[in-house]
Order: C-alpha cells, then structure tokens, then sequence
C-alpha cells in the first residue's frame, strides 16, 4: 500500500508543479471572447452566453466611450463585424485583452470629430 501512496503523491507533486499546463484560459483575452463575436455573426446558436459577452461589452463601450461617436442606425451586428473583421486581421493579437482591442477598433472606425 505505501508503494500505491508513493506514486499517487508522485503524481500529485507533477501535476501541481505543472499547473501552467491546466491553466485556465484568460477569459477576457480576444482569443476566448472572439468565438461567441464569430458566432453571432454567422447566427450560429454557438454558446448564447458568449454570444452576448461579446455584444455586450461591444454595446458598453459604444454607450460610455467619449471618443467613440458611433453613427445614428448602426447595429450592434454591424458593430460586431467591423470588430471581427479587424481582429481575424490580426491573429498575432489573440492573446491581447479584448475590451482593449476592441476600443482601438471602435475609435479608429468610427472617431469624434471634436
């Protein structure tokens, strides 16, 4: 029996000191939200919860955002696909935080003229 607790304590001991291997994905990285964007965009049912994470902060900063001027009539679908569209442009940038990523798109589509 001790033989049995070794090795289950031996194996314990590598999965914690390999904890990077089990790591949780970084929820609000691009590469994690962008699925759901993907999603709604082609109306695919895809995971609704991620489907409005993404429509959601996308409606959030359009709304708060000083230096964002969002034109009168645009959808949020269509707000999607520019931020879509921009990002899969740049699949180097996956790893990047998505809020962040997806107010440079906004500021750059659609600036205020002050």
């Amino acid at each position: 029996m001790s033989r049995y607790l070794r090795v289950i304590a031996l194996i314990a001991a590598i999965m914690v000191n390999c904890g990077a291997t089990f790591a949780k994905p970084d929820q609000d990285s691009a590469n994690y939200i962008m699925p759901g964007c993907r999603d709604s965009i082609t109306h695919s049912p895809g995971n609704p919860f991620m489907n409005g994470r993404c429509a959601g902060i996308l409606e959030t900063l359009v709304g708060v955002t000083a230096d964002v001027c969002h034109p009168a009539g645009v959808t949020v679908g269509q707000t999607v696909r520019v931020v879509v569209k921009y990002i899969d442009d740049r699949p180097a940038r996956l790893n990047e935080k998505f809020r962040t990523l997806a107010y440079e798109v906004l500021r750059a589509a659609w600036p205020c003229k002050h």
